[in-house]
């Protein structure tokens, strides 16, 4: 896709609000999920405010639970906690938490993004209307550039605090990690965030914020063909502009006095019933305590790949800009972007073309088809669009998101021979085994990761054929964990349709070559 397109791009010095790149700026994009650093930012009030805490349960309706995926599972009568579910939506951009959020601060989906659209006034984003609070597909829910960086720039002016959220890199949840959609976290020096979202209509959006040698800058990319083009223009942006921006003290803040002074939702009578926005009324489930300390053993034991290790997808390669010149050639593959030049003045927004749209935007309506790359209809079939397809940068044991257990009838069929004996799990050093392999978890103990290894192994049966189960040691720092690997695959093909068997198990999977 070249710039003709969907492609949108804005750049911000967060110190002086200096305007450093601007490319279709102010034309109207699909958000996808980049609504919920909104959902976040109302939620955010409400936690200021102290209706909220970070350990309020928040319970779950039918419709919040019936999303579309990216989703955690959440079933009709669960409670999850705010807490939770910020970090839901800032890795997994969890669909069904969003609705949760909306429907427990408003009462409504529709009510919540009455008041999204409202915050959106109040804080600068003029040309942004939200109609859900995930960012499924809805022709009506409509932004651009330049207000996403408002408001990531608005995150961070009023909830410094809260704002480090978006710096999550992996989510404990029920046994599991879930490790964050936005893979420029830990791999350019400085970012802290913010937000990836995707929709076949929207193409690969993401907002990004860095920090380095005294400098700050948020910036939007929206319109990408694929995440790694997306990323990788990205990256390009911030190494090209972070020289220009300002080292001096912060003279620019989004001013947001005002505040949303909607009542909460009535809540039912009895702590074990919710009534869904379906008119519903389901029971909420007890459930234990969870143990978190594994998992989060777990989410600091998966490190990036090791030097020399080649993964199943392709790395970021981030261009610098050029010595002397602070120009870097944007030019990326199947993504053809603007030459990029550090502008010596805040650029100008392009005009907005005359044209019959205009007009209807001006009424507060968008025409089907009105923003480059959509269909007639606006987007694809919501249940047939998957929210994020990226991989997790942390791939972890997998649990059911929904915390059911395994279904044996969804096993291979193929087990192994009732006489052959299984090849006995291998102990090795990092990076000591090569080839196409597959990792599904990362556990504090040796004994632990063979256990797992053993266990997949049964279950899967012949996708496995042919590999064998490897421990191998990691260090970091004073602490050693382990990763549960099978290794020896013939080639990727094989290793992804492993892959395949062992998510139909309910194992995580990721695929890779060393």
């Amino acid at each position: 896709m070249g710039e003709s397109g969907r492609y949108a791009a804005f750049v911000v010095d967060g110190k002086t609000g200096k305007v450093l790149f601007s490319r279709n700026a102010d034309a109207q994009r699909y958000p996808a999920s980049l609504t919920k650093m909104m959902t976040l930012y109302v939620l955010f009030e409400e936690l200021e405010r102290g209706r909220v805490k970070l350990d309020t349960p928040f319970e779950v309706s039918a419709f919040a639970s019936n999303q579309a995926p990216s989703k955690l599972g959440l079933r009709p009568g669960d409670t999850i906690e705010v807490g939770d579910a910020i970090r839901a939506l800032v890795t997994k951009s969890a669909n069904d938490v969003a609705v949760v959020i909306a429907e427990n601060l408003s009462g409504s989906q529709d009510a919540f993004a009455a008041r999204m659209t409202r915050t959106a006034r109040r804080i600068g984003m003029s040309d942004t209307t939200f109609r859900n609070a995930s960012g499924l597909p809805n022709p009506g829910q409509i932004t651009t550039a330049k207000d996403m960086v408002t408001l990531g720039l608005a995150l961070q002016d009023r909830f410094p605090d809260y704002y480090r959220f978006f710096s999550t890199r992996a989510f404990a949840w029920r046994g599991g990690v879930i490790g964050n959609h936005n893979r420029l976290l830990g791999r350019v020096e400085g970012i802290d965030g913010i937000k990836t979202g995707y929709t076949q209509a929207s193409g690969f959006n993401l907002v990004s914020s860095i920090r380095r040698d005294g400098r700050h800058l948020v910036a939007a990319v929206m319109g990408g063909p694929t995440g790694r083009s997306r990323d990788n223009h990205m990256a390009q942006l911030l190494e090209t502009y972070l020289p220009s921006a300002s080292r001096g003290s912060k003279t620019f803040a989004i001013n947001d006095t005002g505040r949303d002074d909607a009542p909460a939702p009535t809540r039912k009578a009895g702590g074990d019933k919710v009534a869904s926005i379906d008119g519903t009324v389901t029971r909420t489930e007890e459930r234990a305590p969870i143990e978190r300390g594994a998992a989060v053993a777990m989410a600091k034991a998966i490190l990036l790949p090791e030097a020399g290790s080649r993964p199943a997808y392709e790395p970021i390669s981030i261009l610098p800009p050029s010595v002397g010149t602070r120009t870097a050639a944007a030019s990326v593959s199947a993504f053809s972007m603007p030459t990029l030049t550090a502008a010596a003045s805040p650029a100008p927004a392009p005009a907005a073309p005359a044209s019959s749209s205009t007009a209807v935007r001006s009424a507060g309506l968008t025409p089907p088809g009105a923003i480059p790359g959509s269909t007639a209809s606006g987007y694809a079939d919501p249940r047939r669009t998957v929210g994020e397809r990226e991989i997790d940068a942390i791939v972890t044991r997998s649990v059911d998101p929904a915390g059911r257990k395994p279904d044996p009838r969804r096993a291979e069929t193929a087990k192994p021979d009732a006489g052959a004996k299984p090849d006995p799990v291998k102990s090795d050093a990092a990076s000591g085994t090569k080839g196409w392999m597959v990792q599904i978890a990362a556990v504090d103990t040796e004994s632990a990761a063979k256990a797992l290894l053993t266990k997949a192994r049964g279950q899967v049966g012949g996708a496995l054929s042919g590999s064998h189960p490897v421990a191998e040691a990691v260090s970091k720092g004073s602490s050693t964990f382990y990763r549960a690997r099978f290794a020896g695959f013939a080639d990727q093909a094989a290793a992804n349709a492993a892959c395949a068997s062992l998510k139909r198990s309910n194992y995580a999977c990721l695929a890779l070559r060393q």
